[in-house]
C-alpha cells in the first residue's frame, strides 16, 4: 500500500547512517535506471515491427460500418509501409535479435446472415480459403543473386500455427519459443487458410454510382499503405469466378510453408493493412 502524506518521517528522527544509505541507495536506483532506459530503449534492445500511430480496425463483422468485408488467405505477406509509421514495417534493426512474440487483430465475421448486417461472412471464407481460420509468422531473407524483379525471399525459420476462430473480435498476442533473426530479416504473416485481420478504407469501395466511394482519400491510402505477397506476377486478383469458385489466382495462390525454400513475391498491393505485430529484442 503506497504511504499517505500524514506518515512521512520528519526531518530530525533521519540518522546520519540511515540518510548515508538513503543516498547510496538512491544513486544505485538512479544508476540502475540509466541502464534500462538505455536497454529498453525502442532503438536499443527491443521494437515492436508493425506499431502505427494511425490505429485502423479490421473489416467484416458488425463493427465496421459501410466497409466491404474483405480478408486475405492462402498467402504469406508482409506490411512495407503503413500511415503513422516511418520507414518499413517489418525489417529487423538488430545485427542479431530474436522475435519473442507476435500478435493479430482480427474482426469477428458473421456466422449467420443478418437482416442487418448482410450474409454471412464465416462460410463463405470457409467455402473460399478452408477452415479453421489459422496463422503463423514467418521470418524471410532476401535472395539478393539471380533477378531482381520481381524479389525472392528465403523462409530461414517459423512459428508454430495458431488457430484463430475462437480469438475472433480481439487483438491477441501469442509467446513464441525465441526465433533467431538478423538486421534485414523480414517478419512476415503466414496464412495457410485464411484471418479476418485485413483492412481496407471505406473511401475505396466502390460507389452504387460508379468509381469510388472517395477517390482522393483512396489515393491517399494507397501512398501509405503497402504489403507484399508471395503470388505470382500477373495472379495478383484473388476472388471467384461467375460460378462463385476460386478464380485462378486464388488456386494458385500458395504461403511460403518449407523452411528454406525460396519463393517469388511477384504482388504488390495499395490500401491495405495486415494487422499483425511482432516483438524483437536485441541479443
Amino acid at each position: 500500500m503506497a504511504e499517505s502524506r500524514s506518515q512521512r518521517v520528519s526531518r530530525p528522527a533521519l540518522r546520519v547512517g540511515a540518510l548515508l544509505a538513503a543516498i547510496l541507495g538512491l544513486l544505485a536506483c538512479l544508476s540502475f535506471a540509466g541502464v534500462f532506459s538505455q536497454a529498453d530503449g525502442k532503438s536499443n534492445r527491443r521494437v515492436l515491427l508493425g506499431a502505427t500511430k494511425n490505429r485502423v480496425t479490421p473489416n467484416c463483422g458488425t463493427k465496421v460500418g459501410p466497409r466491404a468485408c474483405v480478408a486475405e488467405g492462402k498467402i504469406t505477406g508482409f506490411q512495407v509501409f503503413q500511415k503513422g509509421s516511418q520507414g518499413k514495417n517489418f525489417i529487423v534493426p538488430f545485427n542479431k535479435g530474436k522475435v519473442i512474440a507476435w500478435s493479430i487483430q482480427l474482426s469477428n465475421p458473421l456466422k449467420k446472415d443478418s437482416q442487418k448486417y448482410g450474409p454471412a461472412q464465416q462460410p463463405y471464407f470457409n467455402m473460399l480459403f478452408g477452415k479453421p481460420s489459422k496463422a503463423r509468422i514467418s521470418i524471410l531473407r532476401k535472395v539478393k543473386n539471380g533477378p531482381k524483379y520481381p524479389p525472392r525471399y528465403r523462409l530461414i525459420r517459423a512459428s508454430g500455427t495458431q488457430l484463430l476462430n475462437r480469438y475472433f473480435g480481439t487483438e491477441i498476442k501469442f509467446a513464441i519459443k525465441p526465433l533467431n533473426v538478423i538486421k534485414g530479416d523480414i517478419v512476415a504473416l503466414t496464412i495457410p487458410t485464411w484471418a479476418p485481420a485485413f483492412w481496407v478504407p471505406y473511401a475505396c469501395n466502390n460507389s452504387p454510382s460508379g468509381g469510388l466511394v472517395n477517390p482522393a482519400r483512396c489515393a491517399n491510402a494507397r501512398k501509405y499503405n503497402t504489403w507484399r505477397g508471395s503470388r505470382a506476377p500477373g495472379l495478383c486478383g484473388i476472388g471467384t469466378d461467375a460460378f462463385d469458385r476460386p478464380n485462378e489466382a486464388l488456386q494458385k495462390s500458395h504461403p511460403q510453408q518449407k523452411v528454406n525454400s525460396t519463393k517469388r513475391y511477384g504482388c504488390y498491393y495499395d490500401a491495405g493493412r495486415l494487422l499483425y505485430k511482432a516483438t524483437v529484442v536485441a541479443r
